[in-house]
């Protein structure tokens, strides 16, 4: 048995509604407005309802085991050689998500604040960050979001109401922006691909069990997705998509445009901090779900031992992108898809045998 610690519900809320919306402050919007146009911020209607159909499958999975995570259920209903083969899975997009992101965060560091560094420098002082994280355990982490989140949420407020003075309604219509068919479908399948909902199933039992996963998963998906229609909303007011679709950093680029009075400027500095706060939250909570899943499937005492390894596999993965637009559309046209198969179709498939075995159980009988 791992020795997680334990954490309460609203810090597990916390926890998992930061590590959501990291992915707006990278280039992920300018993805949202390639596929959407105008109605960019519409794909995430659609990807919260997508997200919380993934939640309630997975919590009625969980439900059935109380006493076990997803990576055990998995092997049990699967059997050893299909359920490790899934299991596989789940480490590796854990993996691709953390190496990808880490990558990402550093690129970003040096477009805003270290455009002289190398950026081998700068993904080393992140994975650092994450593995210091993820060596004090997934408690430490819960605790560090429950005394951060009001400074992030602070920074995402004063993005918000100091580009007010900027909207323009127009830039929101047409409304249905490229079409119905490209915002509820390529669109909300892209913003449904997030990383909580396979984390959560991972980290139940340090988060109160299986009887709170359905509460917490909804909780923290409104809120995560709440926050990301305001800002694209703000987004799309502020920028027009065809401008919007050329920036590397959108919100970056957003928070250098706010002038409050000749003694405020500039305040793109602190959003740079309280970003890379939330990208080392990220980059620490991929590194540890992928070492606890690995753990859990090679059935070991620790995950530990197994954090040097993998954080040196995460740093060669995050190094082979040439640059930041080849991270971008790896993100986009492979870990996007990749993310549906363990939040999405491997619990269908593990519902799906566990009602076939159940019936033919009764059958026999």
């Amino acid at each position: 048995m791992i020795r997680e610690g334990s954490f309460g519900p609203a810090e597990a809320v916390i926890l998992l509604a930061i590590s959501n919306i990291a992915r707006f402050f990278l280039p992920y919007p300018r993805s949202l407005a390639e596929i959407g146009g105008t109605a960019a911020w519409l794909t995430l209607p659609g990807g919260l309802v997508i997200a919380l159909a993934g939640v309630y499958v997975m919590s009625v999975i969980l439900n059935k085991y109380p006493d076990k995570t997803i990576i055990e259920i998995t092997e049990e209903v699967f059997g050893p050689v299909l359920g490790t083969v899934f299991n596989l899975v789940t480490f590796s997009f854990f993996l691709a998500v953390g190496a990808l992101f880490t990558r990402e965060f550093a690129e970003a560091m040096i477009i805003t604040a270290l455009p002289e560094t190398p950026v081998s420098v700068v993904t080393v002082a992140f994975l650092a960050m994450g593995l210091a994280g993820a060596y004090l355990g997934i408690e430490a982490l819960a605790r560090t979001s429950r005394l951060s989140y009001l400074y992030v949420l602070g920074g995402i407020a004063l993005l918000l109401l100091a580009m007010v003075p900027q909207c323009d309604l127009d830039n929101l219509f047409p409304l249905l922006g490229r079409g119905p068919l490209q915002i509820f479908g390529n669109g909300s399948l892209s913003t449904a691909a997030v990383t909580e909902i396979i984390l959560a199933a991972v980290l139940v039992q340090a988060m109160g069990g299986a009887g709170k996963f359905r509460s917490i998963g909804f909780r923290a998906m409104l809120i995560a997705y709440g926050l990301g229609v305001a800002l694209m909303v703000t987004l799309s007011m502020t920028v027009h998509y065809q401008s919007l679709a050329e920036f590397t950093l959108p919100f970056y680029t957003l928070a250098r445009q706010i002038y409050l009075g000749r003694f405020f400027q500039r305040v793109e500095a602190v959003f740079v901090i309280i970003w890379s706060v939330a990208g080392a939250l990220k980059i620490a909570l991929t590194l540890y779900g992928a070492t606890v899943s690995l753990t859990r499937l090679l059935k070991l005492p620790d995950y530990r031992p197994l954090l040097w390894p993998l954080g040196l596999v995460m740093f060669i993965i995050s190094l082979l992108p040439p640059d930041m637009p080849a991270s971008g559309r790896l993100d986009l046209i492979i870990l996007r898809p990749f993310a549906l198969i363990p939040n999405y179709l491997i619990p269908v498939l593990v519902l799906v045998f566990y009602w076939l075995r159940g019936r033919s159980r009764r059958a026999g009988s």
